[in-house]
């Protein structure tokens, strides 16, 4: 029993020494001149095709990353590029060829990068973290969320409508009164018509943001991002309550632009600087082809703001749409799924935009 216990313990911390772990190939190809009496490449040569494998996959990872992430690694170039060894958690070489006729030798890798390492020395070098600097609410910019759940309780999809037209003409044999001789006219047919697409009726039932705003909420935390909640500027500020627009949001894709203003003005009299709003939509549960679970989709799509600009907010960076994708036994823990891992992805972009524009 002990030993399980043990070995238990020993799992999860090795879950999560590589839970952010992402893997990319890379490739390096050198010049060598071979090593003493050898027309191989020397141990160094090989290193160095080694490097370059590692430099390449670097950036076929980096490739991957949002906007704001790399334009903070292109501010931090020189201080990343030397600690670059620090976000490899492991490379293995698949394979290395050796080419004599042109003296090149090439190795194609496998690397692991750790993510959240990276994360952790953007935000340091971005804002000041490195120094030990401590929460100090007076020098924080204030931020706040507002987020809505949508659950898609049915989808009617219109097959396609195709209408056809067709359109003929034919004459009969003409006989020629001058030499008597029988012409035949010729028949003509012209085809066509139209085809419509109808775009797919989705009916939506707000739910509840709780687990949403927990999970976002977690990763703006675990960013160094602290956040006023927005139930406190509803309690403080006199902000519209959730409850007041939800209904808005059943037909619609955003709010009215009343309601939003309302919003706005109640966060700025509660002295929120930088603002986020944006949905998360369930779509309806269908099944995984592979494992056979139940499968959910959920599209965010967010918009990023700061309040405190004259005379009118501005936008300073958007999420989406972009799609996320979660399982489950059932319905209810597949949607959960997909709404939380969709809650944070989309807090650590808005993080990544926020360290972007040095906001703390």
């Amino acid at each position: 029993m002990k030993k399980s216990i043990i070995f238990l313990f020993f799992a999860l911390l090795s879950f999560n020494a590589f839970a952010d772990r992402i893997e990319q190939k890379g490739i390096g190809t050198i010049p060598f001149d071979g090593a003493l009496f050898s027309k191989d490449p020397s141990s160094d040569e090989k290193k160095k095709a080694v490097d370059a494998a590692k430099l390449s996959a670097w950036k076929n990872y980096t490739a991957t990353l949002n906007t704001a992430k790399q334009q903070m690694l292109l501010s931090n170039e020189k201080e990343v590029s030397a600690n670059l060894e620090k976000f490899i958690t492991d490379f293995q070489i698949v394979d290395q060829k050796v080419d004599k006729e042109t003296k090149t030798y090439s190795v194609i890798i496998r690397a692991g990068f750790n993510s959240g390492a990276l994360d952790q020395f953007l935000q340091s070098a971005n804002l000041g973290a490195a120094s030990g600097q401590k929460y100090d609410a007076a020098n924080e910019s204030a931020f706040s969320f507002l987020f809505t759940a949508r659950k898609a309780t049915s989808l009617k999809q219109f097959d396609q409508r195709v209408t056809t037209k067709e359109k003929a003409s034919t004459s009969n044999s003409v006989k020629d009164s001058a030499d008597g001789t029988t012409v035949s006219a010729t028949k003509e047919k012209t085809t066509g018509g139209s085809r419509l697409s109808q775009e797919d009726k989705v009916t939506y039932a707000v739910s509840s943001s709780r687990d949403v705003d927990s999970a976002m909420g977690d990763a703006l935390t675990s960013a160094g991002i602290n956040y006023a909640s927005y139930d406190d500027i509803v309690g403080n500020c006199n902000a519209p309550a959730s409850s007041q627009f939800q209904k808005e949001y059943v037909d619609n894709d955003e709010l009215s632009a009343q309601t939003r203003t309302k919003i706005i003005n109640a966060a700025k009299e509660c002295g929120i600087q930088f603002f986020a709003i944006g949905t998360l939509d369930a779509g309806v549960n269908d099944v995984d082809p592979v494992s056979g679970n139940q499968r959910v989709f959920v599209s965010v799509t967010a918009q990023l703001w700061d309040i405190s600009a004259n005379p009118l907010p501005r936008k300073i960076g958007s999420v989406g749409p972009v799609q996320f994708s979660g399982m489950g036994p059932n319905q209810s823990v597949a949607t959960k799924n997909a709404l939380n891992l969709a809650a944070k992805e989309t807090g650590k972009q808005l993080v990544d935009q926020l360290n972007a524009k040095k906001v703390r």
